[in-house]
């Protein structure tokens, strides 16, 4: 059977059950409180879109590593990376995320990278 929206009953949203709160619910709603906390000097409708986009209510899109300057310039190199957080920022009037990259490697490897990434520049400059 469906309701007037098209909906079957057990497609249906129900309303969140307080009876059935568990230790990640209570872990939630805490850095809620703590994150108004710290923005109690921000206009609300500001707020409410930064929990939007933090609780991936709304998706806000990662712009892609590979797209990125670093990306071409790293692409080939043995550099262990991962995304970290990220940036929420505005291009071309959207919303994107920036990601923080962590990278590591060993120190002679760094110095071999860098040694070649100046090898390029050196490479665009004389162009």
């Amino acid at each position: 059977m469906a309701d007037e929206k098209g909906l079957k009953r057990d497609e249906l949203e129900t309303k969140y059950d307080y009876g059935n709160i568990t230790d990640n619910d209570k872990k939630v709603v805490k850095e809620i409180i703590d994150f108004l906390r710290s923005r109690e000097q921000v206009p609300i409708s500001m707020v409410i879109e930064e929990l939007k986009t933090r609780f991936e209510l709304v998706e806000v899109p990662m712009k892609k590593i590979e797209d990125s300057v670093w990306g071409q310039l790293t692409k080939d190199e043995k550099l262990g990376q991962s995304v970290q957080g990220f940036k929420l920022t505005t291009e071309d009037g959207k919303k994107v995320r920036i990601p923080h990259i962590g990278f590591s490697a060993d120190l002679n490897y760094l110095d071999e990278f860098v040694n070649r990434l100046v090898k390029k520049i050196e490479g665009i400059k004389s162009k």
